[in-house]
This record gives C-alpha cells, sequence and structure tokens, in this order.
C-alpha cells in the first residue's frame, strides 16, 4: 500500500513536529548548509515535502539567499505548497510572492525561493534533483521507506549534508494505561512496517538503520529525541491518533475487530473527559561528513 496524508492533517501537525523538531541539529545542518555553498545562495532539496512545513521550519536558519526544491508526487499537495509558504511568510512579517509553482519570500535582503517539484520518490530514486545541492531534509518519511532504498539514498547523496526530523522510534504511551494498549500497539507496529511502496517499511526502526547506513557512507552521526506530548490542547490531533490506531490494528488482524472496538470506543470516551494523554517518541538524525579531513 502508499500512504496519503491530506493537507487539513499536515496543518494539525505542523505545530507539534515544530516543537519536536531539535533545534541545536537544525542550526548545526543550516550551518553545514551555508558553508558548503559558500557565498552562492543555498540550495536545498526537500523529500516529501508535503506542504512545505521543512521550508518553514528551516530556512530562517540558513543565513543569506536560497533556492529550494520541494520534491512531493501529490498533485494536491503541491498545487498547495506555494500558498502555505506565503501565507506563513505573511504572518512572520516577510514579504512573499507566488509564480507558477514558486513562493518567493524576502527576508531583509535575502531572498528565499521555494520551487514545487513533481517527483515520485518510490519509483525514481536516481533521477532525484540533486544537482548543486548544498543540503538535503526529510521529515516524517522515513519510517515509510525499506532499508534499500535509504542505503540507495545515502549512495546517492554522496555526502550532502543530510538532516531526517521526526523519525519515529516506536515509543508510544498512552494515559492512562487500558488492557488493550499492548494488543493495539503491537499490530499497529506490524502495520507500520508493511509496504508503503517503497518496500518493507521500517517503521520504528528507521532510527537506528539510518545510523547504520550513512555511517557507513562515510557520514558522522547526531541524533536527538524530539516528542510528541499530546492532551487536551490536540483534541483533534488525539482523536486522529486512536482512529488511526485502530484502523490500522483492525487490517493486520480482523478477528480482533471486537477488542479493538473496545479499545477505540473506551480512548474516545476518556478523550472526551479531557482524561487521555499520549507521547509519541521521534528523533532527529543529522548527517554530515567531515570537510577538513
Amino acid at each position: 500500500m502508499s500512504e496519503h496524508f491530506d493537507l487539513d492533517w499536515l496543518r494539525l501537525r505542523e505545530p507539534l513536529d515544530l516543537s519536536a523538531r531539535s533545534r541545536p541539529l537544525a542550526r548545526r545542518f543550516a550551518a553545514a548548509v551555508r558553508r558548503r555553498a559558500g557565498t552562492a545562495p543555498a540550495s536545498l532539496v526537500d523529500l516529501g515535502a508535503g506542504s512545505g512545513s521543512s521550508f518553514r521550519a528551516l530556512a530562517p536558519l540558513v543565513a543569506g539567499d536560497q533556492d529550494w526544491r520541494l520534491v512531493e508526487k501529490d498533485p494536491a499537495l503541491l498545487g498547495h505548497q506555494a500558498a502555505e509558504i506565503a501565507q506563513w511568510a505573511r504572518g512572520q512579517g516577510y514579504r512573499a510572492s507566488l509564480g507558477s509553482g514558486v513562493a518567493t519570500v524576502t527576508v531583509g535582503a535575502a531572498a528565499w525561493h521555494a520551487h514545487s517539484v513533481a517527483h515520485d520518490l518510490a519509483e525514481r530514486l536516481e533521477a532525484l534533483p540533486l544537482a548543486g545541492a548544498h543540503g538535503v531534509t526529510v521529515s516524517a518519511l522515513l519510517d515509510l521507506v525499506s532499508r534499500a532504498w535509504l542505503t540507495r539514498l545515502a549512495a546517492r547523496l554522496a555526502g550532502i549534508p543530510f538532516l531526517a526530523a521526526i523519525n519515529v522510534d516506536g515509543r508510544r504511551a498512552w494515559e492512562p494505561a487500558h488492557d488493550e494498549d499492548a494488543l493495539v500497539e503491537t499490530l499497529f507496529a506490524r502495520h507500520q512496517r508493511g509496504d508503503k511502496g517503497f518496500g518493507a517499511a521500517l517503521g520504528a526502526e528507521a532510527p537506528a538503520a539510518t545510523e547504520t547506513i550513512f555511517r557507513a557512507a562515510g557520514y558522522q552521526i547526531e541524533r536527538q529525541p524530539g516528542d510528541w506530548r499530546l492532551g487536551a490542547a490536540e483534541d483533534r490531533v488525539l482523536a486522529m491518533m486512536i482512529d488511526g490506531a485502530a484502523a490500522a490494528a483492525g487490517e493486520v488482524d480482523p478477528a480482533a475487530a471486537s477488542r479493538i472496538a473496545r479499545w477505540r470506543g473506551d480512548r474516545h470516551a476518556a478523550r472526551a473527559e479531557d482524561a487521555l494523554r499520549l507521547t509519541v517518541g521521534h528523533v532527529d538524525i543529522l548527517a554530515v561528513r567531515d570537510e577538513t579531513a
């Protein structure tokens, strides 16, 4: 199966992702990109860019002019990227203009260009638009890909600084506990490892696999945890997490439908009483090569 994420879900999760991102790693990535670019405009590629959340998180950290390629296969999300970036930019007090498939954000003397690029990562990895790139980033992607695909990506990058943000690491803690948590979480983890279009997905093994693969490709690795902590203020996200976990578990083991339905009903009841909490573990990974060696 392949994964599809609509704009509403991406808007809901973006503040959570922004809070969970490692600011120190993002700054070190931005510095590595600028060193590689020198005085030229920094060229960055965001793989599986969605609506452009990585641009919004990282562009303010990269000094000077920037040229971004936002790579996404979903036509609907591609069509929203420029407008989402322009709306965000104006909310930050920046100037923004829109062209055909491109948003330009002006901050002082710097111009940040974000180009929408249609590309299916699962089908044409070797044709990625990486020419001249000074940095490559992904967000909430690597749990969907296979070990073989990630190995090919590391080889394709050939030393380009790489920042992988919001990688799930398998830690999911519901509060209060429920006697069906173990069942649902086990089935959910099995669903995560299913084929999402790239081969058998890494799921929660993505952080460890990324570290191993990129070290073997000659990169130095830094990693920092960053968790989602959901409560009453994130009610809509909690509701979607309950329904998503139940649906995934039910796909894996239809025979457990009644137990899963009870879990889902009890979780929604706790949510309605503002009594439900969920922690979802993530790890950010920065991979760079020692350019002084």
